[in-house]
């Protein structure tokens, strides 16, 4: 899944010093999902759920390897208004994906 600039940006901020990793896992991942425009959000997920900590990556990438719907309950992006907050983790939208 392509990691847009506005995630980049947040996981640079979140993980500082494993940024690149990071990112690199996000965009190599393969997540077939019913919503064609959840990828963004699916991988914001992983980094809310992440809490910046190595240890809490590899449980967010377990969830989202049972179900990706999980990772979004679990990241609180599953219910109505998931994209106010997405905006407000991520902040304004600028497109474009790194990839």
């Amino acid at each position: 899944m392509p990691v847009t600039r506005r995630l980049a940006r947040k996981i640079e901020q979140v993980f500082p010093v494993d940024s690149a990793a990071v990112i690199s896992i996000l965009n190599d991942l393969k997540v077939e999902s019913s919503d064609g425009d959840a990828g963004e959000r699916i991988l914001a997920g992983v980094i809310l759920v992440s809490r910046g900590e190595v240890d809490g990556l590899v449980m967010a990438l377990e969830i989202l390897e049972g179900d990706w719907r999980d990772l979004l309950m679990e990241a609180g992006l599953a219910s109505e208004g998931w994209k106010s907050k997405l905006n407000a983790f991520l902040g304004p939208e600028r497109g474009d994906s790194l990839s």
